[in-house]
């Protein structure tokens, strides 16, 4: 390995591996349209690391007109899915030799953040937990655009299955015995968010459980806004018996102000989130939830945008679905006797 400030160049690679350095240079840019031997291949890729040769993405994006940079936009870097998402998408771009630029967007924040990241000449830009459909459309014209967690027909998509988040959710909730079913969820127009909704109240009308008004709770997913959902919901002269939440934040805080108000979990009511995030296993009794792969969503998606980008917008619109499962811990039991007051 080189010692130093000098670099490696691809000439000394070429010189050590016995082939041309044009034959190095496609083997280098990773190219999958480069039509190279896979033991040649091999062989430069092999010493090539044992040079320590790092390619000069300045000068490869010079020649193939790319900044070798993808945008990745979430809504906020404290919910523990979107940095799950983050870090897959991270770990794959720096495998492909790309940079990753974060972006913390609310509201009209995501359309500065898109042109902030035209004007950087961005090769690619992945979208998680705000909804594109609410975008104008301008503001993703000619860019390479995957989307987290929200159908499209437009863009290629990446997802956990949602809709059946919430089924799993219901099914579980009903063969635990559970007749008084409640739910807690934002009001947001977040895909993801409406999708499991839409799938426990399919499952509970499927079931022949009816679901009142008063039992649907709207609030902020966040642990404060499951700690006030919560409280309403303990506040009804006829409790809930169980308690399926949008996402682990919001059933932390349900979590919470069951433990204030003295309602024990399972024995008085049970309490299911989604997403397993780590959180979920720090409180006790533990969290049942429905695991949603968070990192693979990430990873998932920079190989779905980095396919997008060397077919130059070749590419139709592709759609992957990750499956979901159901992790069953101690807040989740059998249906209890008599509703606790």
């Amino acid at each position: 390995m080189r010692i130093g400030n000098s670099r490696v160049t691809a000439t000394e690679v070429a010189r050590k591996a016995g082939v041309s350095q044009p034959t190095v240079s496609l083997v280098l840019s990773r190219n999958p349209k480069a039509r190279v031997a896979p033991a040649t291949r091999a062989r430069v890729l092999k010493i090539a690391q044992e040079l320590g040769y790092r390619p000069n993405r300045l000068a490869q994006g010079l020649v193939r007109r790319r900044s070798y940079a993808l945008g990745v936009i979430v809504p906020g870097f404290d919910n523990p899915v979107y940095a799950a998402v983050i870090s897959g998408a991270e770990k794959v771009a720096a495998q492909a030799g790309y940079a990753v630029l974060l972006c913390e967007a609310k509201g009209s924040e995501v359309v500065q953040h898109l042109e902030a990241l035209r004007d950087r000449q961005i090769d690619g830009v992945i979208i998680a937990g705000i909804a594109a459909s609410t975008l104008p459309a301008a503001a993703l014209d000619g860019l390479n655009v995957v989307l987290v967690n929200q159908p499209s027909e437009k863009f290629s998509t990446v997802g956990s299955d949602s809709l059946k988040a919430g089924t799993i959710a219901a099914e579980h909730l009903l063969a635990l015995g559970h007749r008084r079913l409640a739910f807690l969820g934002p009001a947001d127009a977040i895909p993801a968010f409406r999708l499991r909704e839409r799938g426990f109240f399919q499952a509970l009308r499927g079931a022949g459980v009816p679901l009142s008004s008063e039992l649907i709770q709207r609030a902020a997913a966040t642990v404060a806004g499951g700690l006030a959902g919560m409280r309403a919901l303990l506040a009804l002269s006829e409790r809930p018996t169980a308690v399926f939440c949008a996402n682990d934040l919001m059933a932390l805080g349900a979590h919470k102000a069951c433990s204030v108000a003295g309602v024990g979990l399972p024995r008085d009511l049970s309490l299911l989130g989604c997403d397993d995030i780590e959180m979920a296993q720090l409180v006790t009794p533990e969290l049942s939830t429905i695991a949603v792969p968070a990192r693979e969503l990430g990873a998932r998606a920079v190989r779905l945008l980095l396919k997008q980008i060397d077919a130059d917008g070749a590419l139709p619109p592709a759609s992957q679905l990750l499956a979901v499962k159901l992790v069953t811990r101690g807040t989740t039991g059998h249906h209890p006797p008599a509703h606790p007051r």
